[in-house]
């Protein structure tokens, strides 16, 4: 297990949690590890789209909660570590010029709380 991921277990417990637990928590890691959880290929990174057809890019504080969410999908994805910093400085702009949002520690059948760049911007900041 590598030092910034967690356990099955503690990620299980995790992915249990409220909406607002996992909101919470993933800033907490974020501001703590400095990093973010994408899940895709080097080149391709996987974005989804919600009920009104507005894409969303999921984020998750530990690679074990990525897989758990991905288990069984295509050969070659992965977890993709995106540090804090790039993702303020690379990853946000392009965001808002892509009208994207950004789903924050998703699991199945459970809305994920959804966040614009400026929201996610502000609320890492605070």
């Amino acid at each position: 297990m590598a030092r910034d991921d967690i356990s099955r277990g503690e990620a299980e417990r995790l992915r249990a949690g409220s909406t607002a637990d996992r909101v919470t928590r993933t800033f907490e890691v974020l501001a703590d590890k400095g990093a973010l959880w994408v899940w895709g290929e080097e080149d391709d990174i996987l974005f989804t789209e919600d009920a009104a057809r507005r894409t969303m890019l999921p984020i998750w504080p530990y690679p074990a909660l990525a897989r758990l969410e991905h288990e069984g999908d295509v050969d070659g994805e992965h977890a993709i570590r995106i540090p804090v910093d790039v993702f303020l400085k690379e990853w946000l702009p392009q965001l808002e010029d892509d009208d994207a949002d950004i789903a924050i520690f998703p699991v199945e059948e459970r809305p994920a709380e959804t966040l614009t760049p400026a929201e996610f911007r502000s609320r890492l900041r605070s």
